[in-house]
């Protein structure tokens, strides 16, 4: 009896936890598609607070892909929500991101509108 208890606690953490964060992913988007978007991974070689775009380095060799953003786009370093004026150019990053729809197109620098951007810094090593 207590096994199963303890099991259904475990199962309902993994519940808990699961639909916090999908309801993070999932809040505010504007567009259809899965809830995480399609994913790149590269270095960010500039970033335009200006223009609301991000350009990342691919991780194997090809040309640079720009990123637009809204207000709607989530950073965040570590697991901690950021500024966009905190990003920093030469770091690794993971974008979720989504085709932009034709009014998007009006005002976002390019055809990926980023929703989540993750800066990820290595920890440090433990000595």
């Amino acid at each position: 009896m207590k096994i199963m208890r303890s099991s259904l606690l475990v199962a309902g953490l993994f519940l808990l936890v699961a639909a916090l964060l999908w309801s993070g992913c999932a809040s505010h988007r504007n567009y259809t598609g899965p809830v995480h978007g399609l994913g790149f991974n590269g270095t960010i070689q500039a970033i335009d607070l200006t223009n609301h775009s991000l350009t990342l380095q691919p991780l194997k060799p090809g040309e640079p892909v720009v990123f637009a953003w809204d207000r709607s786009t989530k950073f965040w370093k570590n697991g901690i929500p950021i500024r966009p004026e905190d990003v920093e150019t030469g770091k690794s990053v993971r974008v979720h991101y989504h085709l932009a729809s034709a009014t998007q197109i009006h005002f976002a620098a390019s055809q990926y509108v980023a929703h989540h951007v993750y800066v990820t810094v290595p920890y440090a090593p433990v000595h």
